[in-house]
């Protein structure tokens, strides 16, 4: 854990939302209808299913807020989640509370190497009975968890007449497929902490912001005259400032791994070359071959996850043409478009917020010749969506149909199509092969990447960039 100076400018905004707040906060009732849990926004755009899910969020999310005011209990959560995940920062509720039949196979599989670590599974099983403790003591405060729970106890009840109420709401969390997610938790010194904390919720319906609760911790600065004071607007840029805490939904696929393992390229030709300055493409012939590849990239932002994903899921394709070949081996007269994938990319909120170069090792065209003339990049976001991010281009082609041979100039456009499902589709830019070749190193405005003494030229597609590796085949004629 890396320790950060107090922030005195960060004291003064929290002393100031305890006091504008404290009106707004203490003047809204809390209702008991399941509708005026939410609010009107998400009354209108989510099912029932979904208002129930985001209600019971919201309720846990003070449940917790609640419990971190103890400083053994926000030790033990960040504790849990490094060992857990090192790379996104979250946890499920069911590995908080040690119940095996809700947690994430990664969970487990990372439990078993704790097995005999008994000083770490005997400390963490402090917050989860101060979590079923103070439900238990406080249900009349949570209206839905507490009506949920009342059926959920009745059912487990005419199954086993001795089960006791403290088991069964271990099951009844453990089953409601919660995460918990402390975004840059490793930004901050929990053994020292002893400032406000904030939680919200993940109201579904947008992904960026969403309202907040403060909270006092032990030796907090400010008093709090009412049980919930409210933050109007909790987003990325608050939780990199503020310590907050984070109720989402489990998605098997945001567990599936930490940091996966980077990928190597495929061997290069043993008479190639890196291209170490800016080229003419017209001195690189049909003849000879150019494979391109990605080395590394760098996510500049955090706004294709917001506050509510633990990673942000990068998926690039390369859109190019066809040519038609016919049977005697000759070319046709047309071209299509179509479309290479390549593999999705995780980066954490650190690598976004921090801008680090992620290895990626992407062969991006294993021979860039003359008639890809140009080519597009399709950048999408990958998400826990029904939806399908599409998108379209168009490339240029580099042959002359007439004179059945490979151009520098363009002769046509054809159209290139795109989609993925779960997605959202970010931006694309078309990549021409001459300007390609002569901003191979150099500034040309979003600086240099230094790699094996090499200063590469950064290229941008949205808040990505990366650069380009040229290796070249010389094949006399």
């Amino acid at each position: 854990m890396k320790q950060i100076q107090s922030n005195p400018i960060q004291s003064n905004l929290f002393i100031w939302l305890s006091v504008t707040l404290f009106f707004f906060g203490s003047c809204v009732p809390e209702d008991t209808v399941l509708v005026d849990e939410v609010t009107s926004e998400l009354s209108l755009s989510l099912s029932e299913s979904e208002l129930k899910q985001v209600a019971l969020a919201k309720e846990f999310s003070q449940v917790l807020g609640e419990v971190m005011k103890e400083k053994q209990s926000r030790i033990e959560l960040a504790q849990l989640i490094e060992h857990m995940d090192s790379f996104g920062d979250a946890v499920t509720l069911s590995a908080i509370l040690d119940d095996p039949s809700g947690m994430a196979p990664s969970e487990l599989s990372l439990l078993k190497n704790l097995e005999n670590n008994h000083s770490f599974r005997k400390r963490a099983t402090h917050l989860s009975e101060s979590i079923l403790d103070y439900t238990l003591a406080n249900l009349s405060n949570y209206s839905l968890i507490e009506k949920s729970f009342d059926s959920y106890l009745s059912d487990a009840a005419r199954q086993n007449a001795n089960v006791s109420a403290k088991e069964v709401l271990k099951e009844f969390y453990s089953s409601q497929g919660l995460v918990v997610h402390i975004p840059y938790e490793e930004k901050f010194d929990w053994e020292a902490y002893d400032n406000v904390i904030t939680t919200t919720y993940d109201p579904i319906i947008r992904n960026d912001w969403n309202e907040g609760f403060l909270y006092n911790t032990d030796n907090a600065r400010i008093s709090s005259t009412t049980s919930l004071v409210r933050v109007p607007v909790v987003d990325d840029d608050y939780s990199f400032e503020n310590p907050t805490l984070v109720v989402t939904y489990y998605y098997e696929d945001d567990f599936i791994m930490n940091d996966p393992s980077t990928p190597s390229l495929p061997t290069p030709a043993p008479n190639s070359v890196i291209l170490a300055r800016n080229y003419d493409d017209r001195s690189i012939t049909q003849e000879d071959i150019l494979s391109t590849n990605l080395p590394e990239m760098q996510l500049t932002s955090n706004d294709y996850i917001g506050l509510f994903g633990t990673k942000t899921k990068v998926r690039i394709y390369r859109g190019s043409n066809d040519l038609k070949v016919n049977f005697d081996g000759t070319v046709g007269s047309s071209a299509d478009g179509q479309t290479f994938r390549y593999d999705q990319v995780d980066f954490s909120k650190d690598d976004a917020k921090f801008e680090r170069w992620k290895a990626v090792n992407m062969q991006f065209d294993p021979d860039w010749d003359m008639s890809e003339n140009s080519q597009q990049l399709f950048l999408f976001t990958e998400h826990n969506l029904t939806a399908t991010g599409k998108a379209e281009g168009s490339v240029k082609v580099g042959y002359d149909f007439i004179a059945k041979k490979a151009t520098a100039e363009a002769t046509t456009s054809v159209n290139v199509e795109v989609e993925l499902g779960g997605s959202r589709f970010r931006v694309n830019g078309e990549l021409v092969r001459r300007a390609v070749m002569n901003t191979i190193v150099g500034d040309t405005g979003h600086g240099t990447r230094l790699r094996n003494g090499i200063d590469y030229n950064v290229k941008p597609i949205g808040h990505l960039r990366y650069y380009f590796e040229h290796r070249y085949t010389n094949f006399p004629d």
